[in-house]
């Protein structure tokens, strides 16, 4: 396992703990680079990961926060089907 997914893996752990909640800031890459004594570029790939993952999301001028998806995913509602009985796929398309 490479440093940054152990570091990412930490802080994934805090977020599903609970000790991170959604809106929360999560630490900079600079706070990263200074207590995992890790480079720039391996703190840069944490907060990718776990953007990647929908975790955490970047406020400009707020910095990195832990995303409201970050709560466990739901299934999505089913959509209903249009009155005329049709699906939508068996309507024409709508002029714009």
């Amino acid at each position: 396992m490479d440093r940054y997914e152990e570091i990412a893996g930490e802080l994934r752990q805090r977020i599903e703990r609970g000790e991170l909640r959604p809106g929360d800031r999560v630490p900079s890459t600079r706070e990263i680079t200074r207590r995992w004594n890790v480079a720039m570029a391996t703190a840069s790939k944490v907060l990718a990961e776990l953007r990647g993952q929908g975790l955490v999301r970047a406020v400009p001028g707020i910095g990195t926060v832990v995303a409201e998806a970050a709560a466990p995913a739901r299934p999505a509602p089913a959509r209903p089907a249009p009155a005329s009985g049709r699906s939508r796929a068996d309507c024409p398309p709508r002029a714009v």
